[in-house]
C-alpha cells in the first residue's frame, strides 16, 4: 500500500485497505491531503477506482486515477464531504476480467461506498456493482454496449453510471461523417463491448438512411500488452471492397500501424477513429505523416475550454507533468457528482446513493452540462461531440468547421 507523504488514516481504514491490496492488482491509496483520522463529519468515505494503468490503454488509466486524485485533494482541502475526508483506493486491473472482479469485491469489503471504472474492464465493473449493489461510475468502459448490453433503447444497468465517454455517441458522429463525405465505409473494430458499441452506433445511423456499411470486420487485440497485430489482410479486405472511408476502432498502437501500413501501399482513403485516436498524442506520434488526415471527434467542450476547464488542465498539468485528457476530467467530473448527491442525501446508503445519481439533473461538470435518468445512464450524446481532423505539419486536430474551404 502506497499513501501520499504526511497522511494519517484511521486505524479500521488502513486495516481494511491494507487487507483489501493484499495479493491482488496494483494499488495507490490515498485521501489527497490533511488528516483522515475521523474527526470532523464522521469516518472517511473511500471510494474506490479500477484502471487499467498498463497495457494498450494504459495512458487512459492512468489519466482516469490522476483525475480522481485531483478532486479528492481538491475536496478534501476544501473540507470534504459534510465534513468527512474522501480516501482513494486504485487497483490496476491489468485489463483482466477476473482480477477486476476481485478489485470489485475487496473494494465493497473494505467499505468503498462506490467504484469509478474501469476504462479496460467495464463490462466486469458494471456487471460487480448489479450483483453488489455499490454504484459504479466515472469512465465505465466508455459506457455503449457496456452500460446498454441490450441496446440504446433498451434499460441500461440499474447501478452503472458513465461518466466517461460514449461509444455510442462516438460511432454516431463518425456515421454522420463518411453518410456526407464517403462512398464507402468499411469499419475495422475490436470484437470488446467497446468496439461494438461504437460499431452499433455506426450501424444504427447507416440503417436510418437506408444504406449499408461496405466492410464489417472484427479483430482481436492485445490490450494488456500492448503489443499491436498485422493488419495487412484487413487492409486487402478493404481495398477489395472499395473503401474510401475506414473506421479504425481499435487501440491507438493498432491505429497507428494500420495507418502507416495503408500509406506505405499507397492507401488513399480517410481514416476515421475512435474516442481514443485524438484523445492523447498516442496515435498521432507513433502514426506521424501517416496521421495526416484522420478524422476524430472530440467533446466540444474541449475544442472551445472555458475558465473552468482550463483551470483543471492548468492543475493538472502543474501537479503530473502531463497533458491532460477527456478521461481525466471525466474522473474528475464523477468525483464531484458523487460529492454533490452525498451532500443532498446525506447519506452514503448503496440505494439511496445510487438513486440519488439517478437523479442528478444539470450537473455542471468541466466537461459539461449532464443528467441522468432511469433511462440516460451515460452522459455524452452525440450532440456534445465536434469532428476534428489531424494536420500533421502542424501537429493539432483541428475542427472541421475550421478546415480551408469549410
Amino acid at each position: 500500500m502506497k499513501l501520499w507523504p504526511h497522511i494519517s488514516v484511521s486505524v479500521a481504514t488502513a486495516a481494511a485497505l491494507v487487507a483489501l491490496a493484499a495479493g491482488c492488482g496494483d494499488s495507490d491509496s490515498s485521501s489527497g491531503g490533511g488528516d483522515t483520522g475521523g474527526g470532523g463529519g464522521g469516518d472517511p468515505i473511500l471510494l474506490g477506482q479500477i484502471a487499467g494503468t498498463t497495457g494498450a490503454y494504459g495512458s487512459t488509466g492512468v489519466a482516469m486515477v490522476n483525475g480522481a486524485k485531483l478532486a479528492v485533494e481538491e475536496i478534501n482541502a476544501a473540507g470534504g464531504i459534510d465534513g468527512r475526508k474522501v480516501e482513494l483506493a486504485n487497483y490496476n486491473d491489468k485489463a483482466d476480467a477476473t482480477l477486476s472482479s476481485q478489485l470489485y469485491k475487496r473494494l465493497v469489503s473494505a467499505g468503498a461506498v462506490a467504484v469509478l471504472g474501469s476504462g479496460d474492464t467495464g463490462p466486469t465493473t458494471a456487471s460487480m456493482a448489479e450483483r453488489m449493489h455499490v454504484p459504479n461510475t466515472g469512465a465505465v468502459d466508455d459506457a455503449g454496449l457496456t452500460i446498454y448490453p441490450d441496446g440504446p433503447d433498451k434499460p441500461p444497468y440499474k447501478w452503472a453510471f458513465s461518466f466517461g465517454l460514449n461509444t455510442y455517441a462516438w460511432g454516431e458522429a463518425l456515421a454522420d461523417y463518411a453518410l456526407e463525405n464517403c462512398e464507402k465505409l468499411a469499419v475495422l473494430h475490436d470484437p470488446s463491448t467497446y468496439g461494438e458499441g461504437g460499431n452499433q452506433g455506426i450501424q444504427l445511423r447507416y440503417e436510418e438512411a437506408g444504406k449499408e456499411v461496405a466492410l464489417d470486420e472484427t479483430i482481436t487485440e492485445n490490450w494488456s500488452t500492448g503489443a499491436t497485430v498485422g493488419l495487412e489482410n484487413e487492409l486487402e479486405k478493404v481495398n477489395s471492397v472499395g473503401a474510401d472511408c475506414v473506421v479504425v476502432w481499435l487501440t491507438p498502437q493498432d491505429t497507428a500501424r494500420f495507418a502507416q501500413t495503408a500509406r506505405s501501399q499507397g492507401a488513399t482513403f480517410t481514416i476515421l477513429g475512435n474516442d481514443e485516436i485524438n484523445a492523447d498524442d498516442t496515435f498521432a506520434k507513433l502514426a506521424k505523416d501517416a496521421a495526416d488526415g484522420a478524422i476524430g471527434a472530440s467533446l466540444t467542450t474541449w475544442v472551445d475550454s472555458d475558465p473552468e476547464l482550463k483551470k483543471f488542465q492548468d492543475d493538472y498539468r502543474a501537479k503530473f507533468g502531463i497533458e491532460p485528457t477527456p478521461f481525466a476530467s471525466a474522473s474528475r467530473d464523477a468525483v464531484y457528482m458523487l460529492k454533490q448527491v452525498i451532500e443532498e442525501i446525506g447519506t452514503t446508503d448503496a440505494d439511496k446513493l445510487r438513486d440519488g445519481i439517478e437523479a442528478v439533473k444539470d450537473f455542471k461538470g468541466v466537461n459539461g452540462s449532464f443528467s441522468f435518468s432511469p433511462q440516460d445512464h451515460a452522459t455524452i450524446t452525440r450532440d456534445q461531440l465536434t469532428l476534428v481532423q489531424y494536420d500533421a505539419a502542424k501537429g493539432e486536430w483541428i475542427p472541421l468547421d475550421q478546415q480551408p474551404g469549410a
